[in-house]
């Protein structure tokens, strides 16, 4: 180490026996037309010519007379550059100039405040304002940094020690050094958070847990604790020993036999005190069971939530969210009775801000040989009856898309209105959707489309598939009755949100049939 910092010395108080004459970067070029242009990187440098000052680069001087000039460009905190340039009749002399940062060396050496516990672990680490990259320091809690001219806010952290910064001035021919003295942190907590204040237990993998977080300063331990509306604990545990900032727990809605505990709100209690005394901290936080929410991944790529041809009646809770990018192939069907052989593909997200309620939207782009269309489609949803083994609700929509870029999944440009229905004929398990609408085929469109959906959704613990199909009744125009159907699959793996999905279809109108598939992922929370 003691070698090391005898280089570092000799670097700053040499440069000249290690740095090259010159900056390879630079580039002289001569072009056709007259005067002079300066471009420097970074841009914003002064720029003299035969001593007066005449701009900031990128500069151009195109009135300069043939003859030799001598420039210098000055940047803050860059190196000045000195050249000459020989201006000649008939030719414009570019020139781009590579601006060397000034640099120096700092010793920084991070020290425990003297009387300090010898049982306090001690491993800080250091952040420079300029980057904010943690730097690690040497067994002897030293580090030798490399930073721009100027002053420099140094910060140490160490787990169970107060945070301390100090300032240093960095120069190009001084190695300069700070020391850090840090003191031991009382114990406090603070920061307390949960993944969702309500979520049902019987969701699947992450969706059926609920995260806790909190913020200790310095080593120690701790339990929770969870209480009915009666006080009555119903689950219990004792926590890791603290040997970081973060803390996290889960809790799957059940009570310590493993049983899922009734609807309802419960208290979650943490006790958290230092390595050293008997002192606990209490943080409270309120978390409702609520068995009505059923949070699963369904499909965007239609412009709905729900199944690929069929619109569902479920609505996220408040506060989930779901995000799906896809892709599709084939010969597909577009609304406007156009054949489509490609790769359409589109981003969607659905979310709920307010209970029973429910919001989407859809960008679909589709590429053409020679061009390419867009499209997208909104919606809103109110779930009136949820949570039982019969579930309905109403939705409207609207979709504008370009002379090409309809989605070849939608029933096309308009506004929509549709009733989801579902019956669960397993709980938990398979559902029957039926969803009429009605689709105002837009822009000229006065008589309605009826529009019959239909589709079985299974749900298993880690993924759910479904068939779906449409029907559209054209009764304005001599358009043949067009059928569309899939089958689709998605899977959650656990313990991440992601979800991935496919699906595969047939679509048939008069003569012409066809068939499609797709691939698509995203997150659900």
């Amino acid at each position: 180490m003691r070698i090391l910092y005898l280089i570092i010395i000799l670097l700053s108080a040499f440069p000249s026996f290690f740095a090259a004459d010159e900056i390879t970067a630079d580039i002289f070029t001569e072009t056709a037309g007259r005067g002079l242009l300066i471009r420097t990187n970074p841009p914003g440098a002064h720029v003299f010519i035969d001593g007066v000052e005449r701009g900031l680069t990128p500069a151009a001087f195109e009135n300069l007379r043939q003859g030799e000039y001598n420039i210098v460009i000055i940047k803050d905190g860059y190196k000045e550059r000195r050249f000459n340039a020989a201006l000649l009749n008939g030719s414009r002399l570019e020139v781009s100039i590579e601006m060397e940062e000034i640099r120096g060396f700092a010793l920084i050496t991070v020290y425990k405040e003297e009387g300090s516990p010898v049982y306090l672990s001690f491993e800080p680490h250091i952040t420079v304002d300029t980057s904010g990259e943690t730097i690690s320091l040497s067994s002897d809690h030293r580090a030798i940094l490399n930073l721009p001219s100027g002053y420099h806010t140094i910060k140490a952290r160490a787990f169970g020690w107060e945070e301390t910064s100090t300032a240093v001035l960095i120069s190009e021919f001084v190695t300069s050094s700070a020391d850090i003295v840090m003191k031991p942190a009382a114990f406090i907590t603070g920061n307390a958070s949960q993944s969702r204040k309500r979520f049902n237990p019987m969701n699947s993998n992450n969706l059926g847990l609920n995260e806790y977080r909190f913020e200790v300063s310095s080593p120690g331990t701790g339990n929770i604790t969870i209480l009915n509306h009666n006080e009555t604990i119903v689950y219990s545990e004792q926590l890791p020993q603290f040997n970081t900032w973060i803390q996290n727990f889960t809790w799957n809605g059940r009570d310590n036999n493993g049983n899922p505990v009734p609807q309802g709100v419960y208290t979650v209690i943490v006790e958290a005190s230092s390595s050293q005394t008997a002192e606990f901290i209490q943080i409270k936080m309120e978390t409702e069971i609520d068995y009505s929410l059923n949070i699963y991944p369904l499909s965007l790529m239609s412009g709905l939530g729900g199944l690929v041809f069929a619109p569902v009646p479920d609505a996220l809770p408040a506060g989930s969210f779901q995000l799906e990018a896809g892709l599709l192939y084939g010969y597909l069907s577009l609304p406007s009775e156009k054949l489509f052989t490609g790769f359409p593909f589109g981003i969607g997200l659905k979310v709920s801000l307010l209970k029973n309620l429910e919001t989407s939207v859809f960008f679909n782009i589709n590429p053409l040989p020679d061009t390419a269309d867009w499209g997208i489609t909104s919606s809103l949803k109110y779930s009136f009856l949820s949570g039982g083994l019969f579930n309905a609700a109403a939705g409207v929509f609207y979709t504008w898309a370009g002379e090409y870029g309809e989605n070849p999944l939608s029933p096309g440009r308009g506004i929509g209105l549709y009733t989801p229905f579902s019956f669960v004929i397993i709980p938990q398990n398979i559902s029957i959707i039926l969803s009429p609408g009605v689709f105002w085929r837009g822009p000229l469109g006065i008589i309605p489309e009826l529009l019959i959906s239909a589709g079985v959704l299974y749900q298993g613990g880690w993924f759910n598939a479904a068939v779906s199909m449409r029907i559209e009744f054209n009764f304005s125009e001599n358009i043949s009755l067009k059928f569309l159907s899939a089958i689709e699959g998605r899977f959650y793996p656990s313990p991440s949100f992601l979800f991935f999905s496919a699906q595969a279809g047939l679509w048939t109108q008069g003569a012409n049939t066809g068939g499609y598939g797709g691939i698509s992922a995203g997150i659900i929370y």
